[in-house]
């Protein structure tokens, strides 16, 4: 056994920002199996009858820690060694050595059991123990050589406190991990990446709306764009994510489809050789390009445009085919159609189209507005004066010219 000491007091480390929820803390040991390379993420555990848990370890199949360079990573804090690393299987997410003591929120001691391949191929094994009172110090155990066991590690984490098998297994956790991993999982799959709940994989595809691939060649590139629209709100949201080899992140950008309120949760991730070198920088000047590209290359500023306009789309589809048909159930529910309409089919549909060209109109309404902008359109339709229908809706949205012509054809109006 030899005693390592951390470049850091024990106070410091309580003081840094910890995670103060499970659910967070669980998540920092989840994604340092993956930034190890794991495909396999194994929660287990076993509680008495009482659910008091008897045992708890989180286990991976991943490289496994280096004993050559222990006092890099655990050594280290607020300064992990993966802030150097080539991030090989790419979305490293430890955050700078924190995640290692994440356990003190619910466990007063941790060890790692890790087995990895030394210089020579020969697989080595060893455990490093940690205690919540004296956190800055870590305790390493003599490697030995272990044979037909895969590299990987197994997080133990000991005299377990107000954390119960209920809370490990219920569907709010199930939630949180598919919230916090789903993009990750899917854009994964192919590598086999999964999380499993005491022998059950995580089921995060429930939390996934509507998927797309699409393929650009813009220039002397190949883009590979993968559209996901998510049923909730997850960890990461609301950007373009640009990947080179092995997926490592290049960048990444907001999209540009944030601020409406309809419950449009996307991400975009763009896959490519092109962002092998590629690097974003402070102004918009364009680079050399043997230092590499940046975002004001050519290539670069015709994908946005095409994946803006994917994004757009979808939108569209999402606003049409889900919303609106929510927002006719709403208002029926809250009582904003008049009850003396005789031309209900056609006041919905007129309301879906003006929704549809921009969601704000209603979204931002309250009922008294929502009844006044219903009703003054209910009585004109009743009037047959489709044309003024028309001119009432172009004065509060501006429409395209698509837009105008979808809802002229629902007015029954002859395109010009």
């Amino acid at each position: 056994m030899n005693k390592h000491t951390s470049k850091i007091t024990t106070k410091s480390i309580e003081q840094s920002g910890l995670p103060n929820d499970y659910k967070k803390a669980l998540a920092e040991y989840i994604w340092n199996g993956f930034d190890a390379g794991a495909t396999k993420i194994h929660l287990d555990f076993e509680a008495n009858e009482l659910g008091h848990l008897a045992s708890f370890s989180i286990s991976d199949n991943g490289t496994g820690i280096d004993i050559e360079t222990i006092d890099d990573t655990f050594g280290n804090f607020l300064d992990s060694r993966k802030r150097d690393l080539d991030n090989q299987e790419g979305f490293q997410k430890g955050r700078k050595g924190k995640g290692r003591y994440a356990f003190s929120t619910f466990a007063n001691s941790c060890s790692w059991l890790t087995t990895f391949k030394g210089p020579d191929g020969t697989l080595l094994r060893y455990t490093i123990a940690i205690n919540k009172g004296d956190l800055q110090n870590f305790i390493i155990s003599d490697r030995v050589i272990v044979k037909k066991i895969p590299t990987g590690t197994v997080v133990n984490f000991q005299n377990v406190f107000d954390l119960s098998a209920s809370m490990l297994s219920n569907k709010e956790f199930e939630g949180y991990l598919s919230s916090e991993f789903g993009w990750f999982l899917f854009l994964n799959k192919e590598r086999g990446c999964k999380i499993f709940i005491n022998g059950v994989e995580l089921a995060y595809e429930n939390i996934i709306g509507d998927t797309e691939e699409v393929r650009y060649e813009i220039g002397d590139y190949h883009f590979k764009a993968i559209f996901i629209r998510w049923n909730q709100k997850i960890g990461d949201r609301y950007y373009f994510y640009f990947l080179g080899k092995n997926q490592k992140e290049a960048g990444k950008k907001h999209t540009s489809f944030n601020n409406k309120a309809i419950d449009f949760h996307h991400s975009l991730y763009v896959e490519s050789p092109f962002f092998d070198n590629f690097h974003e920088t402070m102004d918009d000047n364009p680079v050399l390009e043997f230092s590499g590209k940046n975002q004001t290359h050519p290539s670069f500023k015709a994908l946005l445009k095409a994946l803006n306009a994917l994004v757009s789309d979808k939108e569209k589809q999402f606003i049409r085919g889900i919303q609106a048909d929510k927002l006719i159930e709403d208002y029926h529910g809250r009582g904003i159609f008049p009850d003396s309409t005789v031309k209900t089919d056609e006041l919905e549909k007129v309301v879906k189209e003006i929704y549809c060209a921009e969601p704000r109109v209603f979204q931002s309404s309250n009922n008294q507005q929502s009844k006044m902008i219903v009703g003054l359109l209910n009585l004109l339709l009743l009037d047959d004066n489709r044309e003024r229908v028309l001119k009432v809706i172009e004065s509060i949205v501006d429409l395209s010219h698509e837009e105008r012509l979808r809802i002229g054809q629902v007015l029954g109006l002859s395109a010009p």
